[in-house]
């Protein structure tokens, strides 16, 4: 099993209607929310295949000096098989398509 967790930018929320994709997406298990973080279970993941999932998140409060979140890719068996990415947000509108993977 793989595990994707999503830490949301600091002053941003999840907008719960673009979980209704991945959800239905054939290769999600299951998607967990926590404080801050979005966490997708895969049944797992091939070598060298690209996979894309997308979230959509507002910003809730203004947050100056905003640094990256970050996205880490492990296996759930072997938490030191691990791939890490940061995002930051892409433009100064108050709603962004967050694209990972």
């Amino acid at each position: 099993m793989v595990i994707i967790n999503v830490k949301l930018l600091s002053g941003f929320v999840l907008d719960k209607s673009s979980l209704g994709p991945l959800k239905n997406d054939p290769t999600v298990k299951r998607v967990d929310l926590e404080e801050g973080h979005v966490i997708i279970y895969l049944d797992g993941l091939k070598q060298k295949e690209t996979k894309t999932y997308s979230l959509a998140i507002e910003e809730d409060v203004p947050v100056r000096n905003l640094k990256p979140a970050v996205v880490k890719v492990y296996d759930y068996y072997q938490t030191s098989d691990e791939a890490v990415s940061e995002y930051s947000s892409p433009c100064a509108e108050s709603k962004y398509i967050t694209t990972f993977l």
